[in-house]
């Protein structure tokens, strides 16, 4: 249950399409089952049905990143719920339209009955529903946690060149750190030149108990996380959002702080 949990949602994703494509192949497409007669597994059908459902879930989540950084849940919580789903099912069906006529067109050499769409079409648009209501259910509760950790009513002062700014502490993605230069990005893309040297200056300046230090160059929030990956000698990679221009995107986390991050993420 626990390695369970240490999955990201892009793993669970991967794992459980297979099973979907097979029942979405036998189901609706072939229409038979292994102890039909006459049965053969249809092979070519289930890598193509796979490829549909795996362009399907990339592109919505990709949308989805996308839309998070423009919309706000806890300002607008039921607008940006019906914009994310409105999307997500309309993306969808044109995708899986695209992609189901033009693959049975060249592949099978015939173009698929409506009604046999139709059917393939609801089931596809309650994968992808699924997939964006739990997205949903869990950047809100990131957000909960931040509101009851009081987050949402600090702001840091930042002197960036001739400006100062006053920003939300759960406005704070993560902070980079290169040639003596720390740069804070925003949840919605924004990166910001500080007035500090190193991170741990910001450290000294601030409270920085919502942050967890990966290494030299980064330090995160929980919502800057989006995925988690094993590497070599226990050590972690850490793929980060939003993503910015001449920031990698990708941090490494050692094999002595990795146990204490996945605590501190689970949290």
């Amino acid at each position: 249950m626990d390695r369970v949990k240490q999955l990201s949602h892009n793993q669970i994703r991967y794992i459980v399409l297979p099973f979907l494509a097979l029942a979405l192949v036998h189901f609706v497409s072939y229409g038979k089952l292994p102890y039909d007669e006459g049965y053969q597994f249809p092979l070519i059908p289930f890598f193509t049905v796979l490829l549909i459902c795996v362009i399907c879930c990339e592109a919505n989540t990709r949308n989805y990143l996308r839309l998070s950084k423009k919309l706000s849940l806890t300002l607008a919580p039921v607008q940006t719920i019906l914009k994310q789903i409105t999307a997500s099912l309309m993306l969808t069906t044109f995708i899986f339209a695209v992609m189901v006529y033009s693959l049975n067109y060249f592949v099978f050499g015939q173009v698929a009955r409506f009604t046999q769409f139709l059917s393939s079409l609801f089931i596809a648009l309650l994968i992808i529903s699924v997939e964006t209501l739990v997205y949903i259910v869990r950047d809100f509760k990131r957000a909960q946690i931040a509101s009851k950790n009081g987050e949402a009513n600090i702001t840091w002062t930042i002197n960036s060149g001739s400006k100062m700014l006053r920003i939300p502490l759960n406005e704070i993605a993560y902070l980079f750190s290169q040639n003596s230069l720390v740069y804070l990005v925003k949840t919605d893309g924004e990166k910001i030149l500080t007035q500090f040297n190193s991170l741990n200056e910001v450290s000294a300046s601030y409270n920085t108990d919502a942050f967890f230090r990966l290494n030299r160059q980064f330090m995160v929030s929980a919502v800057a996380v989006k995925e988690i990956h094993k590497d070599v000698n226990q050590k972690l990679r850490v793929m980060l959002s939003p993503a910015v221009t001449q920031i990698p995107t990708e941090a490494t986390v050692s094999r002595y702080n990795s146990p204490e991050f996945k605590k501190w993420f689970r949290q």
